[in-house]
């Protein structure tokens, strides 16, 4: 007859698996800290590619309106008119009848004009 019994061998096989277990648990909470991260990099990338495409607009401006409640710019630049408003939660340029946008998921936006001497 043979005894039934917790082996050392058994105690060892239950480490080895909760160990394993452990290790991937850490891998899944980095991926996800890292994932986290990189989704925040992607908004900063967006706004900044934003400011740059209107710092471009506005270098080359001769005129600049804002009007509708400081919702929309109205840039002239040699040869085009641009209108850029805050629409739903976008902001985006109307140009030649079309639409681009060019800011996606924000809240709210409002224009506003400081001349710096």
């Amino acid at each position: 007859m043979t005894e039934k019994g917790y082996t050392l061998l058994e105690a060892l096989f239950q480490l080895v698996v909760f160990v394993l277990v452990c290790h991937f648990f850490i891998f899944i909470i980095l991926w996800a800290t890292t994932m986290k991260t990189t989704m925040m990099t992607d908004e900063q990338t967006k706004w900044e590619l934003f400011v740059f495409e209107m710092h471009t607009y506005l270098a080359n401006a001769t005129s600049l309106n804002i009007s509708g409640n400081q919702q929309r710019i109205t840039l002239q630049t040699s040869n085009t008119l641009h209108h850029f408003d805050c629409y739903r939660n976008m902001i985006r340029d109307r140009v030649n009848g079309g639409h681009v946008p060019m800011l996606i998921g924000i809240k709210s936006c409002q224009f506003q004009l400081s001349i710096m001497n």
